[in-house]
């Protein structure tokens, strides 16, 4: 029983020690810091095509990738460049949107890339009338 209550006090003290410790995410080096995460539309008609660039920078210290961008809707169609963006230098996304219906806009434009923040949230919006 006393070897029981000895293992187990062990343990404990073990787990403690862990939850104690402190971790660091290193990541890759590069990080993405856009220009603006949200693009206003404003009013649109329905049949109207918008056509938006978002520029980027790579803030960290190795070269940034995107591994994909990915629209929330087909009604908006995304183009990156492939090749890797070297630290201090800038980058963009073009998404053409195209008014299908009336109603508010709210559309998002996920990111993903090699950086220390791998996934950035863009959103669209304005109204269709």
């Amino acid at each position: 029983m006393v070897l029981v209550c000895v293992i187990c006090l062990g343990f404990c003290a073990g787990l403690q020690a862990q939850s104690n410790t402190k971790t660091t995410y290193t990541g890759t080096g590069a990080e993405i810091e856009f220009e603006k995460k949200v693009v206003d539309f404003g009013t649109l008609k329905v049949g109207d095509v918008k056509v938006v660039t978002v520029t980027y920078k790579n803030i960290g210290k190795k070269p940034l990738i995107l591994d994909d961008v990915i629209s929330s809707c087909d009604c908006t169609e995304v183009e990156w460049s492939k090749a890797p963006v070297m630290p201090g230098k800038t980058g963009t996304i073009k998404a053409t949107y195209t008014a299908k219906n009336t109603g508010l806009i709210s559309k998002r434009i996920t990111v993903l890339s090699n950086a220390n923040t791998d996934r950035v949230i863009l959103q669209l919006k304005g109204e269709v009338k």
